[in-house]
């Protein structure tokens, strides 16, 4: 009896040649499965990409009733592809289902272009992924699992989603046991046993670019909502003492709504003395700038080490509009009260190519870059994300009813939407393209960041140092200037990402994993 369910993530663009984290969807989309006594295991792709073929036959055995693919918009797809294809080549009784990001957005479009995908689960997975199973092991039409799509005939039956509250799973039920090797998991050469974990669910407001407003709109209720600070410390002291977590990495949309809630968790670990260090994804120039030294103080204490910090833009009109609830002068400041806490370090996130952007917009965010390295040595400025409209959000209504913006049709024109990649749009500006592609490639390279986090362990690392030391005075020089134009640098650029990516698929090993030492 086919009763195995078999969970596979799949590879990822150019960003997983810096960044391989733990597939915690995979985990907490099995969890009522797992609770069940059902045969559950994990295929993580990313870990052997060139060879991801071989590894996954071995697991297709004739139990397996369930192939399960956690997709998000971009790379991800067409990897999600290849793996339904190759599992319905080996046994097409196998009954594969697409979730995640991109699943939840676009379940018509998956079943209507990709043949090998059978389910689409939308939104929260835990309870209609473990319903789904149950109607396929009794050989029953799943008409009473909520956000389920799948074909019937030439239509498409689509479930509508009822799912009006977060998601919380608790800790003791995610089956980390699943994965039998953690120490694969990391980023940027470093060697840290990073485990992310939520602290609160949701976010209260409304960026006009974010998808979480749209997400969250189906929520009833606050939009954001605090964990119980002993199951928050519970969790983590469950990590370090089972899995030998070193570091904790709070993937919250936002942890500072309620300082004194994140003031409590961090106590609590003190007075439990957790030796663990600490990163924060969510946080918010608003929330920095009623910040006080001695909070930050306290974070620095606790094992803080990162604050990842959406700045977004260098235009106070565009921070306006995309409803960041702050101003340059704001991040000026927050960056500069930042600094004098040397133990954290402030890592700036950046979006360009919004529509209503002009030049002197985008040079203005250069100016910032700089600005915020010049005030601050220590922080990061990753690269600039290129700004992909999503559907429900206030600035995707913006540019369809102005520009007639449609998102794209098939799969393929999906597949080809990643941060790094050559998009541009009917909003851009003349020459709006060339300068967004310039922050692109110098942003590499502003702030010395290369040197500043990596180590050099590996061959991939080694290489970027070099080119660190040989093209940083370059990036400058065009920051400096807005030398936008000739950027042959970013048709180099683009024949080294898709190296790497091929290098890696070919190889079979992730570049991270290259020692020379």
């Amino acid at each position: 009896m086919r009763a195995s369910i078999l969970m596979i993530y799949p590879n990822t663009g150019f960003s997983g040649a810096f960044v391989i984290h733990t597939p915690l969807g995979l985990l907490y989309s099995t969890a009522e499965i797992v609770k069940a006594g059902m045969d559950v295991k994990i295929f993580d792709t990313r870990l052997c990409p060139g060879a991801w073929r071989n590894e996954l036959k071995k697991l297709l055995t004739k139990d397996v009733l369930v192939v399960g693919v956690s997709v998000m918009s971009g790379q991800p797809i067409q990897s999600a592809v290849q793996i339904g294809r190759f599992v319905k080549s080996i046994d097409p009784e196998i009954q594969v289902v697409w979730g995640g990001p991109h699943a939840t957005l676009y379940p018509d479009t998956i079943l209507n272009q990709e043949w090998s995908c059978d389910y689409v689960v939308s939104g929260y997975a835990k309870k209609s992924f473990f319903e789904l199973t149950q109607c396929l092991i009794n050989n029953q039409e799943p008409l009473a699992v909520k956000g389920i799509s799948y074909r019937k005939g030439n239509s498409i039956i689509t479930i509508p989603r009822e799912d009006n509250q977060f998601e919380y799973i608790n800790f003791r039920d995610i089956p980390y046991h699943l994965i039998e090797d953690y120490s694969v998991y990391g980023q940027l050469d470093q060697e840290k046993n990073i485990f992310s974990i939520f602290s609160a669910m949701g976010c209260p407001y409304k960026c006009a670019f974010c998808s979480s407003p749209a997400e969250y709109s189906r929520i009833q209720g606050p939009k954001w909502v605090p964990l119980f600070i002993n199951d928050v410390v519970d969790h983590i002291e469950y990590l370090v003492r089972e899995y030998h977590a070193n570091y904790i990495y709070f993937i919250d949309d936002d942890s500072f709504v309620d300082f004194a809630h994140c003031e409590s968790i961090i106590d609590e670990i003190q007075r439990r003395k957790i030796e663990v260090g600490l990163g924060f994804r969510g946080a918010r120039i608003n929330e920095i700038k009623k910040m006080s030294h001695s909070f930050l103080d306290k974070l620095a204490l606790a094992g803080t080490d990162i604050l990842h910090i959406g700045a977004e833009s260098g235009s106070d009109s565009i921070l306006k509009m995309i409803r960041k609830n702050c101003t340059v002068a704001d991040i000026v400041e927050c960056n500069i009260k930042l600094s004098q806490h040397p133990q954290i370090t402030a890592a700036y996130n950046f979006i360009v190519g919004l529509p209503n952007e002009t030049l002197d917009d985008i040079k203005a965010t250069r100016d910032l870059m700089l600005r915020l390295v010049k005030d601050n040595p220590r922080c990061i400025v990753f690269q600039p994300n290129k700004y992909r409209p999503i559907p429900g959000t206030e600035l995707f209504n913006i540019v369809h009813e102005k520009w007639g913006y449609e998102p794209p049709k098939t799969l393929q024109d999906w597949t080809n939407i990643e941060a790094e990649g050559n998009f541009s749009a009917p909003w851009y500006a003349r020459n709006t393209k060339k300068a967004c592609d310039m922050l692109l490639v110098c942003s590499y390279f502003v702030d010395n960041k290369i040197a500043k986090m990596t180590s050099g362990r590996t061959m991939f690392y080694r290489f970027m140092k070099i080119a660190n030391i040989i093209y940083r005075p370059i990036a400058l020089f065009r920051l400096r200037h807005f030398a936008y134009q000739f950027l042959l640098e970013y048709e180099v650029y683009k024949i080294i990402t898709k190296l790497i990516k091929n290098v890696v698929s070919k190889k079979g090993s992730h570049v991270r994993d290259l020692r020379l030492d």
